[in-house]
């Protein structure tokens, strides 16, 4: 049950996260030949390594929630 919760606060957190960053990078006004970009501008920044942690982030609590829900019961 403690893995469940923790995973699925862990997910919670890392899509948070990421919702936040791409919603902030978007609200920057930065434009490719007229077209926004979350990704050009995330690169322009250095922000690409924190989006792939909070990408990682939301995997691995997923996968310990997922864990947690089929593991072996104690």
């Amino acid at each position: 049950m403690k893995k469940t919760i923790l995973g699925s606060v862990m997910f919670l957190t890392g899509l948070l996260s990421t919702a936040v960053l791409l919603a902030g990078t978007m609200s920057s006004g930065l434009s490719v030949n007229g077209q926004f970009s979350a990704f050009w501008t995330m690169s322009q920044y250095g922000l690409m390594p924190v989006f792939y942690t909070f990408i990682g982030i939301a995997a691995l609590g997923l996968g310990l929630a997922v864990w947690g829900i089929f593991g072996k019961k104690e």
